[in-house]
């Protein structure tokens, strides 16, 4: 049961994501593909680096409220989905979920950016395991800590979403490789 919880929870921030990379892919908003870094740097390298765009910030945040009004249309329309559900959208609207999934996903990805360019990570690379594991999963912590005001959401859940979401960021990401809309798998 609690796996279907995660997925059902998991709906906003990974239908964002894949739309954000069809962004991505085909250049879509390349006006605001500016770094959230200003390109400026610390130490003689930079903050974040080129990945970390304006485009990706403000893409998924638009995508995260769309993703998150879906969700809340799934749970209104199937009791299944409802029970499933433990976003509180009685509570709050779809609208602070869906800023909240997409800022909580973004904003989690800066420190990870920030020690590898520190580290001399070349952008794209993925660095060593912890790397890879740090990539794929820090994004979804971000978005459950993220969502936490607004849910029913318990240490069990959020426990086992941390090994959960790890397996299904990298499951994704090489289901967005295979399809041509990444340029790595992980």
């Amino acid at each position: 049961m609690i796996i279907l919880k995660l997925l059902v929870f998991a709906i906003p921030a990974t239908l964002a994501a894949v739309l954000h990379m069809v962004v991505v892919k085909f250049n879509l908003l390349g006006k605001l593909k500016y770094p959230l870094d200003f390109n400026l740097t610390y130490n003689g390298k930079r903050i974040f680096g080129d990945s970390k765009t304006f485009r990706g910030l403000f893409a998924m945040v638009i995508l995260s409220i769309l993703s998150s009004y879906f969700l809340y249309w799934l749970t209104i329309t199937f009791d299944t989905i409802a029970e499933l559900n433990i976003i509180d959208f009685v509570a709050t609207s779809p609208l602070i979920i869906g800023v909240a999934f997409g800022l909580g996903y973004v904003l989690a990805e800066l420190p990870n950016s920030f020690v590898k360019r520190q580290l001399e990570i070349v952008e794209g690379k993925r660095g060593n395991v912890l790397n890879i594991i740090i990539d794929q999963i820090d994004s979804p912590i971000g978005c459950m800590l993220a969502i936490i005001p607004f849910s029913r959401m318990s240490i069990s859940f959020f426990l086992t979403g941390v090994v959960f979401f790890l397996f299904l960021h990298m499951f994704i990401n090489v289901m967005l490789y295979l399809a041509g809309l990444r340029k790595n798998p992980l």
